[in-house]
């Protein structure tokens, strides 16, 4: 069976005319299915999609790895592209995200979430299958959400809030979701944000699903505010897995990226908007 996944929104562009934008969204392809993971934010997607000669025609179902408006903007215009189709998330996906910025403390914090609701949504064709736990949701493909996050080897972005009352606090973001994808060979992991914590959802892959082994991790790591030092056992625990190949892109950072390059060196690569992986 062979799996091909297109990059169609990242905040770099890797060719010309492409749109670059703060958001992810990628286009899974096995043999005759056809899967859209994540929508960026409304940008980019349909042009780049044009430029790369693709088409949202025939995708089956849209998987969310979590309702921040950089993976959710697309949405609404991709219902609209496809008619119809089931989109497959956690059950927090609408929860009132918030971001509260360091640089003004007496800001408010606004909000980071879905720029559509449920309902208007529903209303243009969204047919939702809400995941809490990791489930296989196709024959190879595996929605991976609900992890364990231990804490020695979380770090939660600390601008990222929600309002409890009159309180603000931490958003830990318990929609985070990723997809595990089988190939011929060994399964790749595709990360939206992994704002549950790469070393967590790896521990997650080994001890509650037996998995020994990865081809590849492709995706958002969430490792922008890891010094070096920080991004080393990182870095162990994804060799634990023997990883043929680590693409990383959106909130990876540059300096985690530049980190990750000089370990993986021709194993690494930047999965920016126009990137084609094939497995």
């Amino acid at each position: 069976m062979k799996t091909r996944i297109t990059i169609l929104c990242d905040n770099y562009a890797g060719a010309p005319f492409l749109i670059g934008e703060h958001g992810f969204s990628a286009l899974i392809e096995q043999d005759n299915k056809r899967f859209l993971f994540d929508t960026g934010s409304g940008v980019g997607l349909e042009s780049n999609l044009k430029l790369l000669g693709k088409t949202l025609k025939g995708v089956s179902r849209i998987f969310l790895s979590h309702g921040h408006y950089d993976h959710t903007g697309g949405l609404a215009w991709a219902i609209q592209e496809t008619g119809p189709v089931n989109v497959t998330a956690h059950p927090e996906l609408f929860s009132r995200h918030m971001a509260k910025s360091p640089l003004f403390e007496a800001s408010e914090p606004r909000y980071i979430g879905s720029p559509s609701t449920q309902n208007e949504l529903e209303s243009l064709g969204a047919a939702f299958t809400w995941i809490d736990r990791t489930t296989k949701v196709e024959d190879g493909l595996w929605f991976v959400t609900g992890v364990t996050c231990k804490p020695e080897q979380t770090l939660h972005d600390p601008q990222l809030v929600l309002k409890q009352g009159d309180a603000v606090v931490q958003d830990t973001i318990i929609d985070d979701a990723s997809l595990l994808i089988e190939t011929d060979t060994d399964p790749v992991l595709l990360l939206g944000c992994a704002h549950a914590g790469v070393m967590n959802i790896l521990d997650h892959l080994r001890e509650s699903m037996k998995i020994q082994k990865l081809r590849a991790i492709l995706g958002g790591t969430h490792l922008m505010f890891f010094s070096p030092e920080m991004t080393l056992p990182v870095i162990k625990r994804i060799e634990e897995f023997g990883v043929s190949q680590i693409a990383v892109s959106h909130c990876t950072g540059m300096r985690s990226a530049i980190t990750l390059a000089g370990h993986f060196k021709d194993r690494f690569a930047a999965a920016v908007t126009g990137s084609v992986f094939s497995f």
